[in-house]
């Protein structure tokens, strides 16, 4: 059965601003003109050429030669933060103090230090803010959470996660730019939903233990391009992950019950099939017939056809399975509809928590 995005009860439209011009910009205004009672306003960029470039490709009324413009404009309810990673907390501290929502690519902060300060700043002017992590949105992550709550694997043991792609070693963070999607599908495999707030309780007491971590630093930048990690979730539970940018993986992730696993081919941080096997017997050698359950992306997303200066572009996503944006689009739109201040899907608490983890991840490596 083929899913769409569902046609919220609200008649509000919200008006979004793109802050950034880039390749993941590009795939998300293509989301965002497509959700029902959603428009697209501003775009923001470092020069006027750029917003200039981008506004008219998309059909962008408001374009702007700085950040600070798109974010000032009063009729913007939600920025949407694609400018480079460095900035993205200075970006969202920017959005937060023209009193608009947020929702800003992963990742939002270097280290869980600076993420709070992020997250203190929305929580004080009672403003959404969501970190993109957008795995958290797709379907087939909450059957993955049903089956295991369901026992259909017995007791969920350990994880693991590979996500391995020769693309930009020494260009940024290798935890922050493929690990953070391992570590959030540990910590939803391992640990699941979560209610609390980051101030609820000490996380770095009561949450996950980085038990092993190595890396490999590129020669020229220092940044980390390769790097695997063994962390001690509560329940003992084992989660274990690996990320690179310097070479390749078949990026897939796997959950370990004392009954079976649960299989989450590529590409696991966006994905629309999971396979359930369940194993019996002396040495779990006595194998069920696999259950396969797929979940299509949005048949009502597509990819938009455009004209700039006359001449048709070709329609198309620059990243795998983009149209999947739309579950975390809407979400923000959901929440901020409702006057909340976060989503349950990927809470203040576990932002938190995930980027804690990285920081003691790279802390550990680095001894």
């Amino acid at each position: 059965m083929m899913m769409s995005v569902s046609d919220p009860t609200s008649r509000t439209v919200v008006r979004w601003a793109i802050m950034g011009t880039g390749s993941i910009a590009n795939d998300m205004v293509q989301i965002l003109k497509q959700l029902p009672n959603t428009e697209v306003i501003a775009v923001g960029s470092r020069s006027v050429d750029g917003a200039k470039r981008f506004g008219d490709r998309w059909g962008i009324p408001r374009k702007y030669g700085s950040y600070e413009e798109a974010a000032s404009d009063k009729d913007v309810d939600i920025c949407y933060i694609a400018t480079p990673s460095m900035r993205h907390p200075q970006d969202c501290l920017l959005a937060i103090q023209c009193g608009k929502a947020v929702l800003c690519e992963k990742c939002m902060a270097p280290d869980d230090i600076v993420a709070k300060e992020v997250l203190d700043a929305a929580k004080a002017s009672n403003l959404l803010f969501v970190h993109g992590v957008w795995s958290r949105f797709f379907p087939a992550m909450k059957k993955i959470r049903e089956i295991i709550d369901s026992g259909e694997i017995g007791t969920v043991r350990s994880a693991r996660a590979s996500f391995c792609q020769n693309d930009g070693a020494g260009s940024c963070s290798a935890l922050l730019e493929t690990g953070i999607y391992c570590a959030q599908f540990l910590q939803w495999a391992l640990e699941g939903p979560d209610t609390t707030s980051y101030d609820d309780t000490d996380i770095a007491a009561k949450g996950p233990i980085v038990r092993g971590a190595c890396q490999v630093l590129h020669d020229e930048t220092g940044l980390d391009e390769h790097v695997t990690a063994i962390i001690e979730f509560p329940g003992k539970k084992i989660g274990s992950f690996e990320c690179s940018l310097a070479h390749c993986s078949n990026r897939s992730a796997t959950i370990y019950g004392s009954e079976g696993v649960i299989d989450v081919p590529f590409p696991f941080w966006c994905p629309t099939k999971v396979t359930v096997t369940r194993m019996t017997g002396l040495g779990s050698q006595q194998w069920s017939e696999p259950v396969v359950h797929e979940f299509p992306l949005p048949s009502n997303i597509v990819a938009l056809s455009t004209e700039c200066d006359g001449t048709e572009e070709k329609p198309g996503f620059n990243f795998v399975n983009s149209q999947g944006l739309a579950y975390e689009s809407e979400e923000v739109n959901r929440c901020f509809r409702e006057r909340r201040m976060e989503t349950p899907s990927f809470s203040s608490h576990q932002c938190i928590e995930i980027l804690r983890l990285i920081s003691d991840i790279r802390k550990y490596a680095s001894k």
